[in-house]
């Protein structure tokens, strides 16, 4: 199935895993899972947090993983074989705004960081219609998702700064917003929201962020910036990562919704 415009690579989602650990764990934990049950995890990529929901389900209970890149779900059931979860843990490729799953399926639902690169031809409220059709009667549903408006980055050119990461947001991911509009996602389906947190993110490594040559690469073709703009921005970056000043911050959300 073709990629979506918010595509990223196996290899980044695994590298994200372990930057999130700690704001991943905090979602497992939002679950309430038990021994038996039979999630869903929405967009699971190469099965970065499939595999560590199966040890909270074991086999008496099932993980799905759901995504429309059959490269990402070979990635996924292989992780699973080693893993030993190959019995109760499989990957399916399908696509959100269309699960292939019968109503009430599952007892939880997961999905960290879809929102913002859903292709825009889909419609937040018809995935949405799909969590809660596959959702059994009081089960929770846990989003999580950035809001790329919050990004911030310590540099002199605050001026520059604020174009530059008006543009990620807005330009170069399909919903660089969706954080902040998850718990309007719950809401607008009828759910109880019984959680809403807000995590900050805070980077000191230049290279684990959206930073680099990415964003000034897409910048400049665009127009967004000058040549002179992206050197300078770039220039300050890396002088300030050699000096061990970089800083960088975004917060990241997450909303819970009960079905009835």
């Amino acid at each position: 199935m073709a990629k979506s415009e918010g595509y990223v690579s196996a290899q980044y989602l695994k590298e994200a895993a372990q930057i999130l650990q700690k704001f991943k764990e905090r979602t497992y934990e939002l679950m309430e899972l038990q021994s038996g049950q039979h999630i869903l995890d929405a967009g699971c990529g190469p099965g970065v947090d499939t595999i560590p929901l199966a040890d909270y389900v074991g086999p008496q209970g099932s993980v799905t993983g759901v995504d429309i890149d059959s490269e990402m779900l070979d990635k996924a059931n292989q992780a699973a074989d080693v893993a030993g979860h190959a019995q109760f843990v499989r990957h399916v490729e399908a696509s959100v705004a269309e699960l292939p799953f019968k109503d009430n399926s599952f007892h939880a639902i997961r999905a960290e960081r879809l929102f913002q690169v859903l292709p825009n031809h889909i419609d937040p409220n018809v995935v949405m219609k799909e969590f809660v059709r596959v959702l059994q009667p009081g089960g929770r549903i846990v989003l999580a998702d950035a809001d790329w408006g919050t990004f911030s980055v310590n540099h002199s050119d605050a001026a520059l700064e604020r174009k530059l990461v008006a543009f990620f947001a807005g330009q170069m991911r399909p919903n660089g917003y969706a954080g902040r509009q998850l718990m309007e996602n719950l809401i607008a389906q009828e759910l109880k929201v019984t959680t809403l947190e807000g995590h900050a993110l805070i980077q000191t490594d230049p290279e684990k962020t959206t930073v680099g040559a990415w964003l000034q690469k897409t910048a400049l073709e665009a127009g967004m910036a000058t040549q002179a703009e992206i050197d300078r921005w770039d220039g300050e970056i890396k002088t300030m990562q050699a000096e061990g000043r970089f800083y960088s911050s975004v917060n990241m959300v997450i909303a819970v919704g009960h079905k009835a």
